[in-house]
């Protein structure tokens, strides 16, 4: 078998809606119009798309399990996109799993990348990550 490459994860929230709008207001997705009608059935998955406009994120009502190191959902940006986003933290007010306000200080080295992890309002753990290591520190 040959993975082509990742195509959505799976993640479960309280209101579909609500994370919708979190998801689109912190992350930049968008709904996915081509598969819109799914979300109108209550078991059904409300998919978000990137930039790129392929799925992404499919949110499905349910309960989360709560925050632990094995659900983190990563997105890979650019260095130039991680820079804006850890200068958009305060206007964002993300906090991490153990309910603190995120700032830039609390981004993790780990050699060949850098990441700043978060939750959702469903605890559901998130991590921004970037590979362009040299120019983000260089501007840490």
């Amino acid at each position: 078998m040959k993975i082509e490459k990742l195509d959505h994860v799976h993640v479960e929230v309280t209101d579909r809606e609500a994370a919708a709008e979190w998801y689109m207001r912190v992350l930049g997705l968008s709904r996915h119009a081509e598969f819109a009608a799914w979300a109108a059935h209550p078991q059904g998955p409300l998919i978000l798309a990137a930039s790129h406009g392929e799925p992404t994120v499919s949110l499905f009502a349910g309960a989360s399990g709560g925050v632990t190191r094995d659900n983190t959902v990563a997105f890979r940006v650019s260095g130039d996109t991680f820079l804006a986003f850890l200068n958009s933290l305060g206007d964002l007010a993300l906090v991490n799993r153990f309910g603190a306000i995120v700032t830039r200080e609390q981004v993790q080295d780990h050699d060949v990348s850098l990441s700043v992890y978060f939750v959702d309002p469903d605890q559901n753990r998130i991590e921004i990550t970037t590979y362009d290591y040299d120019l983000v520190r260089r501007a840490l």
